[in-house]
C-alpha cells in the first residue's frame, strides 16, 4: 500500500500512522465520560444532547444504547468486549466518523406537507427517457426507474406517433434519438413510483398527437395506473392539493386537447382563425414566447430546440374531435396553459384558477430581468417549470438557483448528465428526508405591504455565519486503486469548501495540500456569513494536487446549509454522477453564529469540521523513512476479526545478474545516452538503428539532461519481447497463414448466443483478416439475416455487418480482409446480396477480372486498403440437398439436434437451404468471387488436385484434416502452395472452443479459422501466432511449405531457445488484494513451454516447465532458466502462464502470453501478460531473458 516503485527495486516509501482521534474529539470524550477511558449509553446521550444539539429522538437513551450496540457488534466481534457495554475514545471515534450512524442531515421527512403543491420545490427531470445526449442517444425505461429510486417526483415523456401513426412512441422529436413504447415507461413509473418516496409522482406529458390517439393515450393510463391515478374534483382547481393528500397517487399534467380549448377560447369570443393563428405559432411547451431568446440566437440554437419543450400540433388536426377526446382531458389533473399575448400576461394570476406554465432558461433570465415581480408572485400560487435550452445538446444543464430564488417548483434537470449544477440539484433534495418536495422559503410565499417580493440582488445583511472546520478525511484506498491519482506516491489531496445560493452568499476557499497521505490531516477553519442561509448550499470537494495536468477529481458532496446538524459530523462523498463512494468521507464539524436574537431561538451552534480517519484492519500498512532502497513494508490481511497475519515482500534484492548489469550499464542505477546504447548495442545485441528508434521513443523522458533508470528502461513498453522487422508482403496470398474467424458474428455459444456486430469489430480491431458471414433468409424471405442456421441463435442484419466491415476493416491493419460467405440463399437474394456488396464497399471491394484469367494470387501488398469475397459460384451451391442436410433436416424434425449438429461436421460450407430456386447462374452475385470456394465431393484427391491455371479455396473440418493429413499430407502442403485451404471446428464444440492451431500451419493451411468469442490455450495459441509481422494479421509461411520441398523432416535441432524468468510485477494495481486470497498475498509460479511442429502429432500437450512456487509475495521473484531445443523455430510459439497456488481448490489464473519464437528479440526483456480473452493488462509483466543458441554439430 505505501510501497510505490519507480523502478522494480528502488521504491519510494510513505509512512502511514494511524490517524489519532482529533483534539475536539479527545476533548469531548474526556468531558463526557466519568474516567475518560469508557463512555457509556446514557453518557453518549448527553453528548449528543449537549454538544451535538440533537433533538430529542436523536438524543434519547435508546438511540444512545443503539449505537453503542452497534459500534461495539461491528469493531469487535468478541462478547467480552460487546458485553461492556460502554464506548472506548477508539470506538467514539469510529462513531463520529461513520456516516450510518452520524450523518451531517436528517433522514426522515420533517417538514410540513399539507399546503398546496406550489409551496414546494419538486424534484423534476427533463426528458426522462434519453440514456444520454440529447440528439443521438437511445429512448429507453432504463433511465426512468434511476431517476424515481434517486426520488425524482416528476418525470417527462414526450408522446410522438410511431410510422403507422397507430401507436405512440417516446423519443425526443426531430432527432436521432431511437423510441422506446409509452406502454413500457408507464409500467417501469408504476412499478418504481414510490420505492423512494410515498409522495406523489407528476407525469408531464408532451404531446404531438391527434386526438385519436390522445384517446389511445388516455386508455393506457387509466389501465396501467388504476386507482393509483388522481383524477381532479373540477376542471378548474383554485388550489393545489397538498403532497400529503396525494401520497401514493399518480397526476398527470399537460395541455388540455385541442377542442377543450377552442371550447374555452369560443367562450372568451375568439374566432377559429386567430385560434390556428395563435396554435400554429406556439413551438415551445406551453408558450410561444419562451422561445424568443433563440429566434435572435444562433442557427444551431434553433435547429436543436428542445423537442420535448415544444407544442408542434400540426394544423391539419385542428378540425379533428374525437368523442373520446375528454376522456384525455379528464386525466388533467395540473393543466398547463396556453397564455396569449406576451410574457407580461403569461405571468397573471388568476383568482379562481391555477395552473402550470414552462419557461425555457433564457426565457426565465429575460423574464427575471423585466419581470421578477411577476415571476414571484405567480409562483407563490401557480406552478413554474424551467427546462433547459435546445443547445445543450450533451444532456448539460443551467444553474438551478435562479429558478428555485424566484419560486420555481419544477427546474427540470437532465438527470443522465453530471457537474456542479446537478450536483447542486442532488444537495437540494437531500433536504426534508430526501422525499423528493421540499418546501419553499416563507420569503418566497410572502408579499410586503407594498406588494413587494424578495429581490435576489439585494445587499442583505448576514443573519448568520457558517463556521467549517475541517479536520481530515479516509477511505479513497478502498474506493481507488493505490495508482489511481499518482503512480508514484499517494495522493496530495486538498479541499476546496464553499457555499452556493444567493449572490451575496456565493464563496469558495481551500484548505492547504497534505502531499503523499490517504489520510490526509487538514485541521482548518472557515466562516462563511450566510444573507439567506434558507436557500444557501454547503459545497465540499476533494481533489488530488497534480503539478503537470489537471488536479483529479477524489469526491463531492452539496448539502443544504438549513438542514445541517450542529456538531461533528462524517460527511460522505459521492463520484461526479451523484453516487456515493462506499468508503470515502470526511469529519467534519459545523457552527452556526446567529447575528439576531429572534433566529437564535431556532438555531444552536453548529461547528463544520474535516478529519482523517483511522486505517480499518482489513488493510493496514506500515512505512519506515530512510534512503535505502531495501526498506521496510509491511502488508496486513485479516484473519479473524481484528487478527492480523502480517506479510513483508521477498523480491527487494535482484538477481546477481541483473546487479552486474546495472553496475555495468548505469552510475547507480541512471544510464546516461551512452550508457544507454552501449546496453542495446551490447548486450541487448540490438543495431543501431534499433537503438536510435528507441531513442527517439524515450525524447520523452529528457535522457540528455536526466538520463534513465535501467530498470525503468527493462520495464518499459520500449523494451518489447518481439522485434519489429516485417515480412515480405509480396508474395501471393497463398504463402501467408491469415488470421481467420469462424462464425464472426456469434457472442457465445454456437447455439444459443445472439448474433451481432459486436463480436466483429472486436475482430477487426484485434487484427483478424477472414470473416465469416453466414447468409439465411429472413422469415418473410425478402431480406437478408447473418445467423447460425437451425440453432437457436438470434439473427443480425446483413446489411449492419457490411456497414462495420467498411467502417473498421483496416483499423488495425491495412492488408485486405476476406470476408467468406456461407450463403443460403436463392437467386433473388443472392443479386440482393450484391447489390448490398457493391454499394456498401464500392472501390474497396476486390473484383475479378471479367474472364477470370488470373492463374495465381495475389500478394497482401498489392491488395492493400481491399475487401475480398469468397464463397461458392451460385451454380455450385444450387443443388439438390444432400444426405447430410437430410439428415439434419430429420432430426430437427425429430428433436434430435444434437445428432443433428455432429452430421453438420465436415459439411461447414456443403450444407445448403432445402427450398433453394435451382435456376442458372447469378453473373451479377458470381462477379463479386475473388477466391472461389470448390465443393469437396468424392475422393479428397480429387478436390486436391493442383490445376496450374487458376487457384481455389477448400474447406475441411478439424476431423477431415486430421484424417487427410494421415493418408494425403504431402498433397495437401503441396495443394497450399498456390491455393486456399480452410480449417474450421467441428460442430459439437457448442461452447466455441477451439482445436489445436498447429496440424494447419503444418500442412500449410492459410485459414485456420477459430471461435474469437472463445478463450483457451488453443485461442492463445492463435494470438500468439498473429502477433508476429507486426500484427498485421498476415503471416509469411515458412520456406519449406512455399517452395514444394516435399522431403522436409525435422530432424535436427535448429536453436536452442534459453529463457530465464527473473521476476513480475503488477498485480497489486490489477487485482484486489484479496483478490487470490482473503488471508495471505499471492504463491505465485510460472509455466513456460514451446508449442511447435513436431507436437501437431502428438495427442498430448507439449511439456510444460514450472518453476518453484514463491509464497505471500506480490513481487514474485524466481530467477530460474530453461531451455528448449527447436526443430522449426518458424512455427514455434513461446507459451508462459502464471498462476496461483492454491492447495485447497483450483489454482488461480494470474495471466498468460503466446510469442511467436522466430521474433523474439535477445536479451533482457519486458513481457507483458494478458487475460484470459487475450487483452492485455495494464500493469502486469515478467522481467524475462531470451537466448537463442545454434547447437554445435
Amino acid at each position: 500500500m505505501g510501497n510505490y516503485r519507480v523502478c522494480w527495486c528502488f521504491t519510494r516509501k510513505f509512512k502511514i500512522s494511524e490517524a489519532e482521534p482529533p483534539t475536539d474529539v479527545k476533548e469531548a470524550f474526556k468531558k463526557y465520560s466519568d474516567d475518560g477511558i469508557h463512555m457509556t449509553a446514557d453518557q453518549l446521550r448527553r453528548f449528543l444532547e449537549d454538544y451535538q444539539g440533537d433533538n430529542e429522538h436523536d438524543s434519547s437513551i435508546s438511540e444512545a444504547e443503539r449505537i453503542v450496540e452497534q459500534i461495539l457488534h461491528k469493531r469487535h466481534h468478541l462478547a467480552k468486549f460487546i458485553n461492556r457495554k460502554a464506548l472506548s475514545l477508539e470506538d467514539f471515534h469510529h462513531f463520529l466518523f461513520s456516516v450510518d450512524l452520524n450523518p451531517p442531515i436528517r433522514s426522515q421527512v420533517h417538514q410540513d406537507m399539507t399546503a398546496p403543491l406550489s409551496h414546494y420545490f419538486i424534484y423534476t427531470g427533463h426528458n426522462s427517457y434519453l440514456t444520454g445526449n440529447q440528439l443521438s442517444s437511445k429512448c429507453s425505461e432504463v433511465p426512468i426507474i434511476k431517476a424515481l429510486k434517486r426520488g425524482v417526483r416528476v418525470i417527462e415523456l414526450d408522446l410522438w406517433p410511431n410510422s403507422s401513426k397507430k401507436h405512440v412512441h417516446v423519443l425526443h422529436g426531430r432527432t436521432l434519438t431511437s423510441p422506446v413504447e409509452l406502454l413500457r415507461c408507464l409500467k417501469a413509473i408504476k412499478e418504481y413510483a414510490f420505492v423512494a418516496s410515498p409522495y406523489p409522482v407528476i407525469i408531464t406529458l408532451e404531446d404531438h398527437l391527434t386526438p385519436d390517439l390522445q384517446a389511445k393515450v388516455a386508455q393506457m393510463v387509466t389501465e396501467t395506473f388504476g386507482p393509483m391515478l388522481y383524477f381532479p374534483e373540477s376542471e378548474k382547481l383554485e388550489e393545489f392539493p397538498t403532497p400529503e393528500s396525494l401520497k401514493y397517487r399518480i397526476l398527470i399534467s399537460t395541455k388540455p386537447p385541442k377542442e377543450y380549448l377552442e371550447a374555452e377560447d369560443d367562450k372568451q369570443g375568439s374566432s377559429r382563425k386567430s385560434r390556428l393563428s395563435s396554435s400554429s405559432s406556439s413551438s415551445d411547451d406551453d408558450d410561444s414566447w419562451s422561445e424568443e431568446p433563440s429566434r435572435n440566437g444562433s442557427y444551431e440554437e434553433k435547429c436543436f430546440k428542445s423537442g420535448s419543450d415544444r407544442s408542434d400540433h400540426d394544423v391539419d388536426n385542428e378540425g379533428k374531435i374525437s368523442p373520446l377526446s375528454p376522456i384525455y382531458k379528464r386525466l388533467i389533473a395540473i393543466h398547463a396553459g396556453k397564455p396569449k399575448g406576451g410574457l407580461k400576461d403569461a405571468l397573471k394570476v388568476e383568482k379562481d384558477k391555477v395552473r402550470r406554465l414552462s419557461l425555457a432558461e433564457q426565457a426565465l433570465e429575460k423574464a427575471v430581468e423585466n419581470h421578477r415581480h411577476d415571476v414571484v408572485r405567480f409562483s407563490q400560487k401557480n406552478i413554474l417549470r424551467i427546462y433547459p435550452k435546445g443547445t445543450r445538446i450533451t444532456s448539460t444543464n443551467y444553474k438551478p438557483l435562479i429558478g428555485w430564488l424566484h419560486g420555481a417548483q419544477m427546474v427540470a434537470f437532465n438527470m443522465q448528465g453530471y457537474g456542479r449544477s446537478l450536483w447542486l440539484m442532488h444537495g437540494m433534495f437531500r433536504a426534508n428526508g430526501g422525499c423528493g418536495y421540499v418546501k419553499k422559503p416563507e420569503f418566497l410565499m410572502r408579499q410586503g405591504p407594498t406588494n413587494e417580493v424578495f429581490n435576489r440582488k439585494a445587499k442583505l445583511p448576514p443573519q448568520t455565519s457558517l463556521k467549517v472546520k475541517i479536520y481530515m478525511g479516509d477511505g479513497w484506498r478502498f474506493d481507488f486503486k493505490k495508482t489511481h491519482f499518482d503512480k508514484y506516491s499517494p495522493p496530495d489531496f486538498y479541499t476546496r469548501v464553499g457555499i452556493a445560493g444567493a449572490p451575496v452568499d456565493k464563496k469558495m476557499k481551500k484548505t492547504k495540500i497534505k502531499e503523499d497521505n490517504w489520510t490526509p490531516v487538514w485541521n482548518e477553519e472557515f466562516t462563511f456569513p450566510l444573507a439567506v442561509p434558507e436557500l444557501a448550499f454547503l459545497r465540499i470537494e476533494v481533489h488530488d494536487y497534480n503539478m503537470s495536468e489537471k488536479d483529479d477529481f477524489a469526491g463531492q458532496i452539496c448539502l443544504p446549509v438549513s438542514e445541517l446538524r450542529p456538531g461533528i459530523r462524517a460527511i460522505p462523498l459521492c463520484n461526479r454522477k451523484g453516487d456515493q463512494y462506499t468508503s470515502a468521507r470526511l469529519l467534519v464539524r459545523f457552527e452556526f453564529i446567529v447575528y439576531y436574537a429572534l433566529r437564535l431561538a431556532h438555531h444552536s451552534f453548529l461547528e463544520l469540521g474535516l478529519t482523517c480517519s483511522k486505517y480499518s484492519c482489513n488493510e493496514i500498512v506500515l512505512f519506515v523513512v530512510g534512503k535505502s532502497c531495501n526498506l521496510l513494508i509491511m502488508q496486513s490481511f485479516e484473519v479473524f476479526g481484528c487478527f492480523l497475519r502480517h506479510f513483508r515482500p521477498k523480491g527487494d534484492a535482484l538477481p546477481e545478474d541483473l546487479k552486474q548489469v546495472v553496475s555495468n550499464y548505469s552510475e547507480d542505477g541512471i544510464m546516461s545516452v551512452q550508457n544507454l546504447h552501449d546496453f542495446l548495442t551490447e548486450y541487448q545485441e540490438q543495431t543501431d538503428a534499433d537503438a536510435q528508434a528507441i531513442f527517439n521513443r524515450a525524447k520523452h523522458h529528457n535522457l540528455q539532461h536526466k538520463g534513465l533508470h535501467l530498470l525503468q528502461y527493462l520495464y518499459s513498453d520500449l523494451n518489447y519481447p518481439l522485434q519489429t522487422i516485417l515480412d515480405d508482403m509480396k508474395s501471393p496470398l497463398s504463402h501467408y497463414y491469415i488470421y481467420t474467424s469462424h462464425n464472426t458474428y456469434l457472442t457465445g455459444n454456437q447455439f444459443t448466443s445472439d448474433s451481432s456486430v459486436r463480436p466483429i469489430i472486436r475482430a477487426l480491431q484485434k487484427g483478424v483478416r477472414g470473416i465469416e458471414l453466414d447468409l439465411w433468409p429472413n422469415s418473410t424471405n425478402t431480406d437478408i439475416n447473418v445467423c447460425h442456421g437451425r440453432t437457436l441463435t438470434s439473427s443480425v442484419k446483413l446489411r449492419k455487418c457490411l456497414r462495420v466491415i467498411k467502417d473498421y476493416a483496416f483499423h488495425a491493419s491495412e492488408y485486405p480482409v476476406v470476408i467468406t460467405f456461407e450463403d443460403h440463399l436463392n437467386k433473388k437474394l443472392r443479386d440482393k446480396v450484391a447489390l448490398m456488396v457493391k454499394s456498401t464497399f464500392q472501390d474497396m471491394l476486390l473484383l475479378p477480372d471479367k474472364d477470370h484469367k488470373l492463374t495465381k494470387l495475389p500478394s497482401p501488398e498489392e491488395l492493400k486498403k481491399k475487401i475480398i469475397i469468397s464463397t461458392k459460384p451460385p451454380n455450385e451451391s444450387l443443388e439438390p440437398e444432400t444426405v447430410d442436410d437430410k439428415k439434419m433436416t430429420n432430426n430437427i424434425k425429430s428433436g434430435t439436434i444434437f445428432d443433428c449438429l455432429k452430421s453438420k461436421e465436415g459439411s461447414d460450407e456443403e450444407s445448403r437451404h432445402p427450398e433453394e430456386d435451382l435456376q442458372g447462374e447469378v453473373p451479377e452475385y458470381k462477379d463479386l468471387i475473388f477466391i472461389h470456394a470448390v465443393k469437396h465431393k468424392g475422393n479428397l484427391l480429387d478436390s486436391l488436385h493442383v490445376d496450374p491455371n487458376k487457384y481455389k479455396r477448400l474447406s475441411l473440418s478439424e476431423q477431415a484434416l486430421v484424417e487427410a493429413c494421415q493418408e494425403h499430407g504431402q498433397q495437401i502442403v503441396r495443394f497450399t502452395e498456390r491455393n486456399i485451404l480452410r480449417v474450421y471446428p467441428k460442430g459439437t464444440r457448442l461452447d466455441s472452443s477451439n482445436y489445436s492451431p498447429f496440424h494447419g500451419w503444418k500442412h500449410g493451411a492459410q485459414m485456420v479459422a477459430f471461435n474469437m468469442q472463445g478463450y483457451g490455450k488453443n485461442l492463445w495459441l492463435m494470438q500468439g501466432m498473429f502477433r508476429a509481422n507486426g500484427g498485421r494479421g498476415y503471416v509469411k509461411k515458412p520456406k519449406f511449405l512455399c517452395d514444394g520441398d516435399l522431403s522436409f523432416r525435422p530432424n535436427e535441432v535448429k536453436k536452442i531457445l534459453k529463457v530465464k524468468i527473473y521476476m513480475g510485477e503488477g498485480w497489486h494495481s490489477e487485482f484486489h488484494h484479496a483478490h487470490f486470497d482473503y488471508c495471505s498475498p499471492p504463491d505465485f509460479y510460472a509455466k513456460v513451454g514451446v508449442y511447435g511442429y513436431e507436437d501437431a502429432d502428438d495427442d498430448k500437450s507439449p511439456r510444460m516447465y514450472k518453476t518453484k512456487t514463491i509464497e505471500d509475495d506480490w513481487w514474485p521473484l524466481w530467477n530460474e532458466e530453461f531451455e528448449f531445443p527447436i526443430k522449426v523455430p518458424e512455427l514455434a510459439l513461446l507459451r508462459i502462464v502464471v498462476k496461483d497456488n492454491d492447495t485447497t481448490k483450483k489454482n488461480e489464473f494470474g495471466g498468460q502470453t503466446c510469442l511467436p519464437v522466430s521474433e523474439l528479440r535477445t536479451g533482457i526483456r519486458c513481457v507483458p501478460l494478458y487475460n484470459k480473452k487475450g487483452e492485455k493488462y495494464r500493469f502486469i509483466k515478467l522481467l524475462m531473458r531470451f537466448e537463442l543458441v545454434i547447437p554445435i554439430s
